[in-house]
């Protein structure tokens, strides 16, 4: 019997949209992890190293408004794709940019965009390589980015019943506007993977109500976390931490068994924070409601 149809883009979900529109598709040996994870993960030409790539775009009325200040929109748009190389442990090293332009942009707003993705690429040494433009009813900036790996990747899936769950910093920031100051994980994420600390790794986008099940499911777990335990960003609410997305902090998952040394050994200035577990059993489902996350098309 065939599958059922969905009737509108509301009933799949983002969660149902991606093996809806990939069914079918076959990776081949290059392929390591595709659809599904923070980044594809790709066989590298030579031995000891594997590729990520990344792809992610900000569109007026939906990332960002006609009044937020050009280089702070050029900004968020690479710093994006940035955390999802940080969630892989990976290194960023070049980028394409897509840029769609309503006709009557002015020319000074696009190069406020690029000051602030410049900016930012030279700060992680990411190599803007081209790109494409073409003409669009609405601002829309996608970037490409390319990134490498010495240590294995840190997938979603590796994730075992009765590891430690963790995130970086604070949560619940998004309308403090930290969705577009940001510090993408770089350097926690990478330091995580070459120590093998991490066994599942993720950014947050969505809202920990979103992200953490994603996690989950992809490990094969379910989960539990302790509501007290959430860092919160001043004067935020336990609903916006677990709902507003847009944080992107870490969330990963470590063996109960290096927990004293995670937390001695930690070497950032980056609040880090053991918010639950994964349990046994029922793929991503949590013994605690958490609401619902960001989802584009559920809104």
């Amino acid at each position: 019997m065939k599958p059922a149809r969905p009737s509108s883009l509301a009933a799949l979900g983002e969660d149902g949209l991606i093996p809806f529109l990939t069914r079918g598709w076959k990776g081949d040996r290059t392929v390591l992890a595709g659809a599904g994870d923070d980044c594809a993960v790709l066989r590298a030409p030579g031995r000891g190293k594997t590729l990520l790539f990344k792809t992610d775009a900000v569109a007026e009325g939906v990332h960002f408004t006609a009044a937020t200040p050009a280089a702070a929109v050029g900004r968020k748009a690479l710093a994006r794709a940035l955390s999802d190389i940080a969630a892989m442990g990976g290194v960023p090293t070049h980028a394409l940019v897509t840029l769609a332009v309503p006709p009557g942009t002015t020319p000074q707003r696009l190069a406020g965009l690029y000051r602030g993705l410049t900016r930012l690429a030279r700060e992680h040494g990411v190599n803007l390589v081209g790109g494409e433009t073409l003409r669009a009813k609405q601002l829309l900036l996608s970037i490409a980015l390319l990134g490498e790996t010495s240590a294995p990747p840190v997938l979603r899936s590796g994730g075992r019943p009765g590891d430690d769950l963790w995130v970086t910093g604070t949560l619940g920031a998004t309308r403090k506007r930290k969705h577009l100051a940001f510090t993408p994980r770089l350097a926690e994420g990478g330091w995580l993977a070459k120590h093998r600390l991490a066994r599942a790794m993720m950014d947050l986008s969505d809202g920990l109500a979103a992200d953490l099940p994603r996690l989950a499911a992809a490990s094969r777990t379910s989960f539990a976390i302790d509501f007290s335990a959430l860092p919160l960003t001043r004067g935020a609410t336990v609903a916006a931490a677990l709902g507003d997305g847009e944080d992107y902090e870490l969330l990963f998952a470590a063996d109960p068994r290096h927990r004293a040394r995670l937390e001695k050994a930690w070497p950032f200035p980056t609040r880090l924070t053991r918010i639950g577990l994964l349990c046994p059993n029922r793929r991503g489902v949590s013994s605690t409601p958490l609401g619902h996350g960001f989802d584009h098309f559920q809104r």
